[in-house]
């Protein structure tokens, strides 16, 4: 993204780029990783004492307007500026160079999270890249690992088998089938079967099984062992 220059930008420009930025970061999701970049038009100096949790300590020179306006909203989005963490020549810092006074500023940066900052291995300026400005490239060098989402399973329900160690348990299941599969048609002994016809059958079977064994066995009901409560007195 570009700003309108410092030069010749008046404020309301530069007011209506500042809103479209930060309603655009208030888009992105809190646990994407995010990578602000471009030319910003915008000096942040070399105070890391004052804004140390947004720049390192390898700024160059002084701060200007939207230096300022650039620093507060990193301050409010929590990033952090990348370019100013490494320490290297000047020339592999500063981006842009000012025609009349010559002096080179480092104007266009690399912003991430500040939670993401040991992603960032390597920020610096490209003195030979040709980009058809008067601008330097900048590039970063970063170590992603993203994880695929994590799906959460439902978990299974599991019946109470050793319910079945009961001798009139056991009776009450053979019933309870029995009567479920008294509920079934006559079954078509002919040669004419199909597959179609015999999964059908089958499920129904297999539905009678299921059926009586929830009826009376049930569903075995997990429950998390409160073990600081429990030992609350021996503690």
């Amino acid at each position: 993204m570009h700003t309108p220059h410092t030069l010749v930008a008046d404020t309301d420009v530069n007011d209506r780029f500042y809103d479209d930025l930060r309603a655009t970061l208030r888009r992105v999701p809190q646990s994407d990783k995010l990578f602000v970049l471009g030319d910003f038009n915008a000096r942040v100096s070399t105070d890391d004492r004052t804004w140390g949790d947004i720049i390192g300590k390898h700024g160059v020179g002084n701060f200007n307007s939207n230096g300022l306006r650039l620093l507060n909203t990193c301050s409010e989005f929590d990033l952090l500026v990348t370019n100013t963490l490494f320490q290297q020549r000047d020339q592999l810092k500063t981006t842009w160079q000012h025609p009349r006074s010559k002096h080179w500023h480092m104007l266009d940066y690399v912003m991430v999270h500040r939670r993401d900052r040991q992603d960032v291995l390597l920020a610096r300026a490209m003195r030979g890249a040709e980009c058809w400005t008067d601008h330097k490239m900048v590039r970063a060098l970063v170590r992603l690992q993203i994880r695929p989402p994590v799906h959460k399973r439902k978990p299974r329900k599991r019946l109470i088998v050793r319910a079945c160690s009961l001798s009139a348990t056991q009776a009450e299941l053979q019933e309870a089938i029995q009567e479920k599969l008294s509920s079934i048609p006559d079954h078509d002994t002919s040669s004419t079967q199909t597959l179609t016809t015999l999964t059908a059958e089958w499920q129904a079977f297999s539905n009678c099984i299921l059926e009586a064994s929830i009826e009376t066995l049930g569903y075995t009901h997990r429950k998390h062992q409160d073990w600081f409560d429990d030992s609350n007195v021996a503690i």
